[in-house]
C-alpha cells in the first residue's frame, strides 16, 4: 500500500517535526504550571505576568472557589490551557516571551551566558526547516519539485540542539 510513497527520510523528517513539538509541549507545560501556582499564590507574579484570561474565565475561576482549593486549580488549570492552546512557543522570543510572562525573565541570557545568540540561531534553524516540513511538505525551494535532503544526521542533531536546550532552560525555572 505505502511501496514507492514512504522512504526513510521522511522518518528524519518526522523526528525533527517530533522535537520541535516536544520543545512546544515542554514550555506549555512550565507556563501552565507556573500560571496555576501564580493563581493559587504558591508563586509570586511579577508586575510583568499576565497569561491573557478572559473575564469569564476569571469569574468561573473565581466561582469554583465554593467548591474548595482543588476545584479551584482544576478550573484555573482548565482555563489557562484552554487559553495557551491558541499559542505556539517554538522560536526562541516566543519561548521567552511565555516564560517572562510567568516571571521567568531573560531565559535565553541566563541559561546561556555568552551563547545565547548561537542558541537562539540554532533553534530558530530547526524550527524554520520544521515549518518548512510541515507546512511545504519540505520541498526544495529551488525549481524541480523535489524535496530539500535530510539524513540521520541531520535529524540527531537537531534533537541534540533541542535537548540541551531544554535541559539549560529546565535548570533555570
Amino acid at each position: 500500500m505505502t511501496n514507492g510513497l514512504v522512504v526513510g527520510e521522511d522518518h528524519y523528517r518526522s523526528a525533527l517535526v517530533h522535537a520541535v513539538a516536544a520543545i512546544d509541549s515542554y514550555v506549555h507545560g512550565v507556563v501552565l504550571d507556573r500560571a496555576v501556582d501564580i493563581l493559587m499564590g504558591r508563586l509570586v507574579a511579577v508586575a510583568s505576568s499576565k497569561v491573557g484570561l478572559s473575564f469569564a474565565a476569571v469569574g468561573k475561576i473565581m466561582a469554583a472557589t465554593s467548591g474548595g482549593d482543588v476545584a479551584v486549580e482544576l478550573a484555573a488549570r482548565t482555563y489557562v490551557a484552554e487559553r495557551l492552546g491558541l499559542e505556539t512557543y517554538q522560536r526562541p522570543d516566543d519561548i521567552a516571551s511565555a516564560l517572562a510572562m510567568v516571571g521567568v525573565q531573560k531565559i535565553w541570557s541566563t541559561a546561556f551566558a555568552g551563547d545565547a545568540y548561537t542558541q537562539k540561531t540554532a533553534l530558530g534553524v530547526i524550527v524554520s526547516r520544521r515549518n518548512r516540513i510541515v507546512h511545504q511538505c519540505d520541498l526544495d525551494p529551488l525549481p524541480g519539485g523535489t524535496t530539500t535532503p535530510i539524513a540521520s544526521n541531520d535529524a540527531l542533531d537537531a534533537i541534540a540542539t533541542i535537548e540541551r536546550i531544554v535541559s539549560a532552560i529546565d535548570s533555570h525555572i
